[in-house]
């Protein structure tokens, strides 16, 4: 093989559209230069987003922490206990799974996803002591039949769950138990609502629902983008949409009754 023929096998050649002048001559190297240099770039902005959706949770968890129960020592009206306690569990087991993920395989996405949970678990658990404190009614009608569809629910998944050996680790075993830890208890919540009142559920806990679902939904469109639809996200997408969704019912109800 001539020098010449040498040298062009090295080259990759980018011609003016005319095709009659080249423009530019890039070597191998060059391009994998660029190649590195946009992976570095796309690596450094998926990180702020996932820290910007990381400190918009913290923020409301937060807040909504603190606002809900400073609100329920002063009035409880419309809040059920089973929507504190059914939030309490599933936020433990997701808490649980978390540590056990970082333990695994730790990294900057799964330490952020443990303090997230943490931190909304304290919170969660924290209301549910302030609302147990009070001297209005704990337990009602509402809270009896949001139990026993909850947890018919709840028995029904994990059973068909076990009989085609998934665990409750399993993406989407997980997306239907979000269904009646979290939507049901809302709808359930909604009801309440309208029939008695909604001063005991905070402004501020009626829009960082929405702020704090939608976010988790844009990081799933977002990872969807890269890896498709994936089981694990098709388990997230499902737990999202019903926990969005039953929100919705929320605050329309609680707009109603304003």
């Amino acid at each position: 093989m001539t020098h010449r023929s040498c040298f062009d096998a090295r080259l990759i050649v980018l011609r003016h559209p005319s095709n009659t002048n080249p423009t530019r001559t890039i070597l191998p190297d060059e391009h994998s230069r660029d190649v590195t240099i946009a992976a570095a770039y796309k690596l450094e902005r998926d990180r702020l987003i996932g820290d910007v959706f990381f400190y918009v949770q913290i923020f409301s968890a937060l807040g909504f922490g603190v606002t809900q129960g400073i609100l329920m020592m002063t009035t409880t009206e419309g809040v059920s206990v089973t929507w504190l306690l059914f939030w309490g569990v599933f936020l433990l087991i997701n808490l649980s799974l978390s540590i056990r993920a970082h333990q695994v395989q730790p990294s900057r996405i799964t330490r952020q996803t443990v303090v997230t949970y943490a931190i909304w678990t304290i919170m969660i658990l924290l209301d549910t002591a302030i609302y147990a404190a009070q001297d209005s009614v704990i337990w009602s009608a509402v809270d009896t039949w949001t139990a026993a569809i909850a947890l018919t629910g709840i028995g029904v998944t994990v059973f068909i769950g076990s009989r085609r050996k998934l665990a409750v680790t399993d993406p989407l075993v997980r997306g239907y138990l979000a269904v009646f830890f979290k939507g049901v208890p809302q709808l359930t919540l909604a009801y309440n609502i309208v029939v008695v009142g909604g001063s005991g559920v905070s402004v501020f806990g009626i829009l960082t629902g929405h702020i704090t679902i939608c976010s988790r939904l844009g990081q799933i469109l977002m990872s969807l983008r890269e890896a498709g639809w994936d089981r694990n996200r098709r388990g997230s997408a499902i737990s999202e949409i019903a926990n969005e969704g039953s929100w919705i019912v929320v605050t329309i109800a609680w707009f109603v009754v304003l």
